[in-house]
């Protein structure tokens, strides 16, 4: 049956293919109309699924309380910020950044609401009176008014006064994602005007910024990447076929499968994110190595007999069923993923399983239809025969089989020794350590850092139980023991609910006496305080970002100085423990610990990805070629170089992220094509009665070199990743690199000796 089959795919390819290339085109024209609007989504929603509870926690949170993401301008001046000239600079920037674009609420020291008490009057008005900003004692004496607050020192104003933030908060869309890079253009063209100043320097902070560098940054990647691939791809293609054809078809494959892959993203109705820009460098990869064994074997077989149709043929029947092997292989690798949580791992092994198998659609009728077209008389010599010639390879292989005990022993207890590293990698990942130390993000995270402790973390739902709950004065305690709490820890900058709030008012009518800062002793004093403090304010600036209508919650908002995701939950673990403790009920959220919650699933996608794609390969491994052992032995030299990239993490003193969860289920797909194509050539050349010995020369002088060639070409693809300016894509590039030249060495050095091992 499956002679049969495959006979017919080869004659129809070259008894038809005019009519293959049409089909060809037909695919790739069919898929143009779907390249049409695409979107883009760069926030941390994208990498979760809808019905996640995190997000159906955090969408709660904004339903309630309105979006949690802010953009942040941070002035650094030279000089102290309370004077005339930089305090107007403040002032402006404040007020004009209310037209930025999806800025729903601005805050900084200019508009900033206090109360105070001046005789029998209870005042709450602005902390800086616009009148006075150009008069520098009244700034000096609100300079040590700052100072002394409660919370506006490290939130508004940094401590040494030579900073300010102002802080954009943007409008929640339920039905549509914010537009980062709009906002941030948006905030950089307002305070453009300033640049010049002498003394200032502006950082641009917050999601907006961030989401924004990533989209920019990913797609500068993108475009700078994807032409080198290209021309190294190209160069390699020269090297070894050195015919016009001979580089035309691969790189044609490349385009159409590209192409016809992100069409995908239309047809299936998703978005480019982050790691969608991995996707082209992995489809170059794998796109050109089925059609360099297709045509390394045909300008072999050329060479030898002059014969057009039937090198053609022979190409085709001889690589037709190890290149499906191995699309299936790697599909299954990619496919494997898609069970994962994260949502943009699950959709990149979607679309890059997908394009693997287009790729194998287009080599199949395009190849051998363009080399039927073509007239290749002129072609190069064997290059086998060139690059690896049988003497030296009889002398190698001599080599492996005398020491094949010793490789074996020698590779076992270096395996074992890094499976022990490989156990002791850790899960982690800092969102701000993902650019470049001269990125501006860098940057601006080291400054706030420095100067500030943080000025983002954690949102806290703190849900009293009961309508006006909040209102409770025993509530009102005990969330003020939390915050309490809070500000003892190192790592905790600031924190602001309407507990501040409530004490300054209470204070206040209480002739300012500092013994009165406390929670309001009654239910309805409370009620009071918040209403006449609410009334106060200016429209836009009210508290309903602080509790609901209801007055059942109130947010808590957490500043500090934690980025990693490892920190971060041990944090969130510890303060939701005092919590409990204090008997508050409450539910942490927010952009940041959405981001850092991915560790769970990072964790999840690493090894359930890769026990799929191991426990499916190996089965089908057996089935196909109807042998348990050989079936189990293509698995070897594949799961090896995995365990090694595992440990080298360690050695490198690199936490395991979403790059690297990715790596296993992707090389393992792609590493197993060489060995598919080793042993059944190998167990081709056994069943016709060929010696062990001379199989595994026969194996390495005809299929040797395209094993080399394509490995080359990966590593060099994946190599390429070293450049790149996002530290997930460096990682995932060099990782894979070094896991498939591992699979590589294991192919052409432990695959031998084990087989070495058994009886001829």
């Amino acid at each position: 049956m499956y002679k049969k089959i495959k006979t017919a795919l080869v004659n129809f390819a070259v008894s038809h293919y005019i009519m293959c290339l049409f089909i060809a085109a037909g695919i790739f024209l069919g898929a143009l109309p779907f390249l049409s609007g695409i979107d883009q989504d760069f926030s941390a929603k994208t990498w979760f699924r809808a019905e996640d509870s995190n997000i159906q926690t955090l969408e709660l949170f904004e339903k309630t309380f309105g979006s949690d993401e802010v953009a942040t301008l941070v002035i650094e001046a030279d000089e102290d910020v309370f004077n005339p000239r930089t305090m107007k600079i403040i002032k402006d920037l404040t007020e004009s950044l209310w037209q930025a674009p999806e800025v729903i609420r601005v805050q900084s020291i200019t508009n900033f609401y206090w109360t105070r008490a001046i005789d029998d009057e209870i005042l709450t008005e602005e902390f800086l009176l616009e009148d006075e900003l150009d008069n520098q004692q009244y700034l000096d004496n609100k300079r040590t008014d700052a100072l002394n607050h409660r919370v506006i020192p490290n939130y508004l104003v940094s401590k040494n006064t030579k900073s300010a933030v102002i802080y954009a908060y943007i409008a929640h869309n339920p039905d549509k994602q914010p537009d980062y890079a709009n906002i941030t253009r948006g905030m950089k063209e307002i305070a453009k005007k300033y640049q010049e100043e002498p003394g200032i320097k502006f950082h641009f902070m917050g999601q907006p910024p961030l989401s924004s560098r990533f989209q920019k940054v990913s797609f500068d990647d993108l475009f700078t990447m994807s032409p080198l691939l290209m021309l190294l791809v190209i160069l390699y293609l020269i090297f070894c076929f050195r015919t016009f054809i001979g580089v035309a078809i691969p790189t044609l494959i490349i385009i159409l499968s590209l192409v016809t892959t992100a069409a995908l993203l239309g047809v299936f109705g998703l978005t480019i994110n982050s790691l969608t820009f991995v996707l082209p460098s992995v489809l170059i990869a794998i796109s050109i190595a089925d059609s360099v064994h297709i045509m390394a074997t045909f300008y072999d077989e050329f060479s030898k007999t002059g014969d057009k149709v039937h090198a053609c043929r022979f190409a085709l029947s001889k690589n037709l069923w190890p290149i499906a092997l191995t699309t299936f292989s790697t599909m299954i690798g990619f496919f494997s993923l898609t069970t994962s949580e994260i949502k943009p791992v699950a959709e990149l092994g979607l679309l890059a399983g997908i394009g693997t198998m287009l790729a194998l659609v287009f080599s199949y009728l395009t190849v051998i239809p363009l080399l039927m077209i073509f007239n290749n008389e002129k072609s190069h010599k064997n290059l086998n025969s060139k690059m690896l010639p049988e003497i030296s390879v009889r002398k190698y292989l001599s080599f492996i089989e005398r020491n094949r005990i010793i490789i074996i022993v020698t590779s076992f207890f270096t395996t074992a020794l890094f499976v022990y590293l490989a156990i002791l990698c850790e899960i982690d990942s800092n969102p701000y350590k993902y650019f470049d130390a001269k990125d501006p993000i860098t940057k601006g995270n080291t400054y706030l850092i420095e100067n500030y402790g943080g000025v983002f973390g954690p949102e806290v739902i703190i849900d009293s139980g009961e309508e006006g709950g909040i209102k409770s004065p025993d509530f009102l305690y005990k969330v003020e023991a939390f915050q309490k709490w809070l500000s003892d820890q190192s790592y905790v900058n600031n924190s602001v609910s309407i507990i501040n709030i409530l004490k300054e008012m209470n204070q206040s009518l209480n002739q300012g006496k500092k013994e009165f800062y406390s929670i309001p002793k009654n239910k309805e004093l409370v009620a009071q305080e918040l209403f006449l403090y609410t009334m106060s304010l200016p429209a836009g600036m009210d508290l309903n970002n602080r509790m609901d209508l209801a007055q059942s919650k109130l947010r808590l908002s957490i500043l500090w100085s934690l980025q990693s995701s490892k920190d971060s939950l041990l944090a969130v673990k510890s303060y939701e423990e005092k919590a409990k403790e204090l008997g508050l009920n409450i539910t942490t959220t927010g952009k940041p610990i959405l981001f850092h919650r991915m560790n769970s699933y990072v964790v999840f996608t690493f090894f359930t990805s890769i026990a799929l794609a191991l426990f499916i390969i190996t089965i089908i491994m057996i089935l196909i070629f109807k042998n348990v052992k050989l079936g189990l032995l293509s698995i070897i030299p594949n799961f090896v170089p995995i365990i090694f990239g595992a440990g080298l993490l360690k050695i490198l003193d690199k936490p395991i992220d979403i790059g690297c969860a990715i790596v296993a289920s992707v090389t393992l797909g792609i590493a197993v094509d060489d060995t598919i194509h080793f042993l059944t050539h190998y167990n081709t050349l056994k069943k016709l009665g060929v010696s062990r010995f001379e199989a595994m020369v026969k194996v390495f002088t005809t299929t040797g070199l395209a094993l080399i060639v394509t490995t080359v070409i990966l590593v060099s693809c994946f190599g390429l990743f070293m450049f790149a300016s996002l530290m997930p894509n460096i990682n995932f590039g060099i990782l894979c690199a070094l896991v498939l030249s591992i699979a590589l060495i294991c192919d052409l050095v432990l695959l031998p000796a084990i087989i070495f091992c058994y009886k001829d």
